[in-house]
């Protein structure tokens, strides 16, 4: 047995460090989600920010166009805009050239060369009176990407040319586009809306379209990348969380508010794990100090068992005493409820008569009971003063019932004492009560022979030898229960 309850307290304590175990990986998995999702909104704002930043940017340049070409305009005395002049301006100007594009679509450098770029749409959206910027993959003069920043200059009310400032784009940009998070450099692209790289953070040199580059890279699982593709497709922005052993913990792509070109920034997958880390480093710390707070507590437990075990099994051995001595003079106890009309024997005990079931209606128990005597109004007199109603009654007033009968057992004559003790009352009223039975024939016999010699000596009138008067209460106290007090 003991054997058992040690495999059960192994298996409890599995039990408990299986949920354990289970908890914090709940705890790890929901952590996980949770940084992931926090850290995608984190860098949703950022794009945002970095996006309206870049938008000022272009906007200031566009603006010093816009007013280098009204002051050419004003200072002009022929409508042109001599080599001279533009090396001047990038004197004092942040553009890395200054170009003026003629009516009829020559370009001209301050250095004095010249192309044709009639076919760009720079030059006809000049030529018809707007101011824009204009991303040139190929420029005739030099060998990288240029960002151009155009305006028309006039002469007396009519376009002369298009004045054009231009930055190397990877140069212009990368200052603007560099961003960090907790010390970790983030990749980001500024793109066209077809997703080709305009610049990025890295400085490096972009081929193709940028979603397929990261993807085909491993930065972006293929799942990412179409619905980044739908936000280049349809505009707006979207921030979206990156499959597992993507290099990326997310992406987020968004079109700047006031010009036509894409953002696509991504967050450092190191940065999260780092972030999970740090979590679960917490979350172990306090599991551990609630594993050894639960272990303080059930030792605490394990050591007020013991001493409870200790007081019970002491307790439990001084009732055993109580309970052996009692068995000696009532070997039999029926516990009698009264509410449901049953009854049913205590301590292993049952009636002498074997077709009497240990436990059954009240009834059948005062019907054995009463069997037993031989003489017939005695027996139907216990009856009536043993029934449920007459118990119930007699119990409401006193604490117990004691009888004392004649009986035939074994086919012997014996004399029996049986007491009906209360035990439980509920609103005033006897509920369960208690039916011992003890064998008094001895004590009987030896009280019926000296009332017969009492009996004969007053009868012949002579006299007896001096005999020790034993009286017949404290026979009776010493083999029958005192009358006790109801339990509430």
């Amino acid at each position: 047995m003991k054997k058992v309850k040690s495999l059960q307290g192994v298996f409890y304590v599995c039990i408990l460090l299986a949920a354990v175990v289970a908890l914090f990986y709940w705890y790890t998995v929901q952590n996980s989600k949770r940084m992931e999702e926090r850290n995608k909104n984190y860098a949703a704002d950022s794009a945002r920010l970095k996006a309206v930043q870049i938008d000022n940017e272009l906007k200031n340049a566009l603006d010093l166009v816009n007013t280098y070409a009204y002051f050419v305009g004003e200072s002009l005395t022929d409508p042109v805009v001599t080599d001279e002049m533009l090396t001047e301006m990038e004197a004092n100007s942040q553009f890395d050239a200054l170009l003026f594009t003629t009516a009829d679509g020559v370009d001209h450098i301050s250095d004095g060369r010249t192309s044709d770029v009639s076919d760009r749409d720079f030059y006809r959206n000049g030529i018809d009176g707007y101011s824009d910027i204009s991303i040139i993959f190929d420029p005739h003069f030099f060998d990288e990407t240029m960002a151009g920043f155009y305006s028309p200059v006039y002469f007396k009310g009519e376009i002369a040319g298009i004045l054009r400032g231009a930055y190397l784009a990877e140069e212009y940009l990368k200052d603007m586009l560099a961003t960090t998070y907790f010390g970790e450099q983030a990749d980001v692209f500024l793109c066209t809306p077809d997703g080709r790289v305009i610049a990025s953070s890295d400085d490096e040199t972009y081929e193709g379209n940028v979603l397929e580059i990261l993807a085909g890279s491993g930065v972006i699982d293929r799942g990412t990348a179409k619905k980044a593709g739908e936000i280049f497709r349809d505009g707006g922005e979207g921030a979206f969380i990156c499959a597992p052993g993507s290099q990326k913990d997310n992406i987020c792509v968004r079109y700047l508010p006031e010009n036509d070109f894409v953002l696509v920034q991504t967050f450092p997958e190191s940065v999260t794990q780092r972030m999970i880390q740090d979590e679960n480093v917490v979350g172990i710390r306090l599991e551990v100090m609630l594993v050894i707070l639960f272990a303080i507590y059930i030792a605490a437990l394990l050591i007020q068992a013991g001493r409870e075990r200790k007081r019970l099994e002491e307790e439990n051995r001084e009732m055993g005493y109580i309970i052996s001595g009692v068995n000696v003079l009532f070997p039999r106890f029926a516990l009698v409820d009264l509410e449901t009309d049953t009854y049913r024997y205590l301590a292993g005990t049952r009636s002498e008569n074997k077709d009497l079931p240990v436990s059954g209606r009240y009834e059948e128990l005062v019907e054995t009971l009463c069997s037993m005597m031989p003489d017939e109004d005695e027996r139907r007199e216990l009856e009536g003063q043993i029934s449920r109603e007459s118990v119930v009654d007699a119990l409401q007033r006193h604490g117990d019932m004691r009888f004392e009968n004649h009986i035939i057992r074994d086919g012997y004559s014996q004399w029996e004492h049986m007491n009906v003790v209360c035990l439980e009352k509920k609103d005033g009223r006897p509920v369960k009560a208690l039916l011992t039975r003890q064998n008094i024939t001895e004590v009987k016999e030896k009280e019926l022979r000296i009332q017969a010699k009492i009996s004969l000596a007053n009868s012949t009138g002579s006299q007896l030898p001096p005999m020790r008067s034993v009286p017949l209460n404290s026979i009776s106290q010493r083999i029958w229960w005192s009358r006790i007090s109801c339990a509430p």
